[in-house]
C-alpha cells in the first residue's frame, strides 16, 4: 500500500471512468480538494514555464538591463529558484496525499502500475477501455521500427555568394532558429497552446468515441531519435453494416466502406477528439486518428521532422491493424495536408487522397501575418525551419486525389473570404500542371483562375459552360480512350490530347474540365465541419472506363 501511495505523488491524472456497457454512460473522476488545488497550482507553474520559454529573449534582455547577471543578481535568482522548487515539491507531495485518500484513484494506480509493465496487448486494451487518464508515461502499445528518409528543410548554399551574404545568412540562421523556438512554431501550431483551454471538450469527444463507437486507444512510439509517443484512436468498422448514404461516397459499388481505413491528419489547432476524424466514421469507414507531437497526450513538438516521423509511425501502426496500403485512404484538413503529402511520397500505393482546405505552401500565408519589411526574413525562416511545401510533395504522387476548397475560407486566403486568393487554387493548378503539362500551361491557367475566381456555384457553372459546352463530349472521349489504353499503374505526367493542340478551344475545355474533376467547392468558412456529401472517392482516369456516350 505504501508503494502505491508513493506512486500517487507522480502518477498520471485520472480523468474519467468509462462505461462498460451500452446502457449507461461513464462518469468523470472528481478529485478531492487537496488533489484539485494541487493540480491547479501545478498547471499554473506549467503555464508560467511555457510563458518564460516564449518570452525568453525579452526576459533575458530585461534581466541584463537590470543587472541580474551580476553576483548579487544571480544570488537573488538562485533564492527565487529555491523558493519555486520548494513550492513545487510541496505541491506534488500534497497532491499525492490527496490521491492516497481516494479509493477510486488508489484502485486506478494499482491497476495502472501492474498493467503498464505488461506486454499483453489484450489486457492493456481492456484497461484503456476502462479509464481515461494522462498517457505521457504509458508504455507504448506499438513501437515503429520503420526508418524512412528524414524530412529535410531547405539548405542554404553559400557557393558564389557575396561577402555580405556570407555574413547575413549565418546571422539570419541564428535569428530564425530563435524565432521558431520561442514563438514561431506555436504561431503555426496554436494547438500546442490552446489544448488546456479546451480540455473538457477533448475529454468529452474522446469519451463519446470510446463509449459509443467502441474506439480503441493506443500509444505508438516513433522510430526517430526523439522516440515520441503518439496518442491514437482507432474505430474499426470492418464488421459493421453500411450506412444509408454510403452509395454516394463510393465508386462502382466498392462494397463495405468499413474495409477501407481512413487515416486522418487534422489542422493546426484541432485534435482527433474534435477534428476531421468524425467524418469518415459517420460515413461507415474504419478510421485512425492521431494527435500531432505536442498535441493532447502526444509528446514532442510538431517540427517537420518529428511530425513526419510520427505520421510514418501511424502508418506502420495501420499496417499492424491488418490494413494493406491499397486499402488506406489519406484524409487531411488544413495544415494536415503536409503530413498527408509527405506520406504519399513514401506510400505511393494508398487507395486515394482527400485534401480539405489545404494550401500549396505555408510561406505566403506566414508573410501575410508579419510586417512587409520582414518578408524576406520570414521566407528564409520558413524554408529553413518549417518548410511545409505541400504542392511540391503531392505533385510526386500518382494516385487519385481530390481537393476540397472552402469558398469563404478566411484562413488560407490572402484576402479573407475571397476565392480568387485562396491558396488551394495554387495547390490545384500546380498538381494539374505536373500531371497534364500539355493541357494545363501558361495558355490555359488564366482561364482556370477565372473559373476559380467565380463568387458562387451559379457563376462557376456559367463560366464552366462557356468554356466547355461545345467540347465536353470530346474531352470525355479523349479521357475514355486514354483510360482504355492504360496498362498497369498509371504514371504522370501524361500527354493525351496533344493531337488536339491546334484546336485551342479543346485544350481550354480539357483544362477546365480536369480542374472541375479534381476540385470540390464547399460553400463554407475554414473551420465549418465538412458535409458528408463531399467525402467521396476521388475521380481518376480509370473511372472513365465505365462511361458510355452516344455521339
Amino acid at each position: 500500500m505504501f508503494i502505491y501511495m508513493i506512486k500517487s505523488v507522480y502518477g498520471p491524472q485520472l480523468y474519467r471512468i468509462f462505461s462498460q456497457d451500452d446502457s449507461s454512460r461513464g462518469r468523470y473522476y472528481i478529485p478531492g480538494n487537496l488533489e484539485y488545488y494541487s493540480n491547479s497550482l501545478l498547471s499554473l507553474f506549467r503555464g508560467l514555464y511555457v510563458f518564460c520559454k516564449w518570452g525568453s529573449p525579452l526576459i533575458l534582455a530585461y534581466a541584463y538591463k537590470n543587472n541580474y547577471f551580476s553576483l548579487d543578481g544571480l544570488c537573488s535568482l538562485a533564492k527565487l529558484a529555491c523558493l519555486f522548487g520548494f513550492v513545487i515539491v510541496s505541491t506534488f507531495v500534497s497532491r499525492g496525499l490527496g490521491r492516497s485518500r481516494d479509493p477510486l484513484y488508489l484502485e486506478f494506480i494499482k491497476q495502472y502500475t501492474d498493467i503498464n509493465q505488461k506486454k499483453n496487448s489484450a489486457e492493456k486494451q481492456k484497461f484503456l477501455s476502462k479509464y481515461d487518464f494522462e498517457m505521457k508515461n504509458w508504455n507504448p502499445d506499438f513501437i515503429s521500427t520503420s526508418r524512412p528518409p528524414l524530412f529535410k528543410n531547405k539548405v542554404q548554399r553559400t557557393l558564389n555568394e557575396s561577402f555580405l551574404s556570407k555574413i547575413k545568412y549565418p546571422l539570419w540562421r541564428v535569428l530564425s532558429t530563435i524565432c521558431v523556438e520561442t514563438f514561431g512554431l506555436r504561431m503555426m501550431y496554436p494547438g500546442v497552446m490552446i489544448q488546456n483551454l479546451i480540455g473538457n471538450a477533448l475529454l468529452e469527444g474522446r469519451a463519446k468515441l470510446i463509449e459509443f463507437k467502441k474506439a480503441k486507444r493506443a500509444v505508438i512510439q516513433t522510430a526517430d531519435n526523439c522516440q515520441n509517443k503518439i496518442d491514437t484512436l482507432f474505430v474499426d468498422q470492418r464488421n459493421r453494416e453500411n450506412f444509408s448514404n454510403i452509395a454516394t461516397l463510393t465508386n462502382n459499388n466498392l462494397g463495405s466502406n468499413g474495409k477501407y481505413l481512413v487515416l486522418c491528419c487534422d489542422g493546426n489547432a484541432s485534435f482527433y477528439e474534435v477534428g476531421c476524424f468524425q467524418i469518415p466514421i459517420e460515413n461507415g469507414f474504419s478510421a485512425l486518428g492521431w494527435n500531432y507531437p505536442g498535441f493532447g497526450q502526444s509528446t514532442g513538438l510538431p517540427y517537420p521532422k518529428q511530425l513526419t516521423a510520427a505520421s510514418d509511425a501511424v502508418m506502420q501502426y495501420a499496417f499492424s491493424l491488418g490494413f494493406k496500403q491499397e486499402n488506406i485512404i489519406l484524409f487531411s484538413w488544413s495544415i494536415g495536408g503536409f503530413a498527408v503529402s509527405w506520406l504519399t511520397n513514401h506510400y505511393p500505393d494508398v487507395k486515394a487522397v482527400i485534401m480539405d482546405a489545404c494550401f500549396d505552401t505555408i510561406t505566403p500565408l506566414a508573410q501575410q501575418q508579419m510586417p512587409k519589411f520582414a518578408s524576406k526574413f520570414v521566407k528564409y525562416t520558413i524554408e529553413h525551419n518549417l518548410n511545409l511545401n505541400v504542392a511540391e510533395l503531392i505533385s510526386k504522387y500518382h494516385g487519385p486525389v481530390t481537393f476540397i476548397r472552402r469558398t469563404q475560407d478566411e484562413i488560407i486566403s490572402i484576402i479573407p473570404r475571397v476565392a480568387a486568393t485562396n491558396r488551394g487554387n495554387d495547390l490545384l493548378i500546380n498538381t494539374l500542371m505536373t500531371r497534364y503539362p500539355s493541357i494545363v500551361d501558361k495558355d490555359t491557367i488564366p482561364y482556370i483562375r477565372t473559373w476559380l475566381s467565380a463568387k458562387n456555384d451559379l457563376e462557376r457553372t456559367k463560366v464552366f459552360s462557356s468554356y466547355t459546352t461545345e467540347n465536353i463530349q470530346l474531352c470525355e472521349s479523349i479521357l475514355r480512350s486514354y483510360a482504355s489504353e492504360m496498362n498497369g499503374p498509371k504514371k504522370y505526367p501524361v500527354y493525351f490530347g496533344k493531337e488536339n493542340e491546334a484546336r485551342k478551344e479543346v485544350k481550354l475545355a480539357m483544362a477546365v474540365y480536369l480542374a472541375d474533376k479534381y476540385l470540390l467547392n464547399f460553400e463554407s468558412s475554414h473551420c465549418q465541419p465538412l458535409s458528408n456529401e463531399f467525402f467521396r472517392i476521388p475521380w481518376s482516369e480509370n473511372s472513365m472506363r465505365q462511361l458510355s456516350y452516344s455521339f
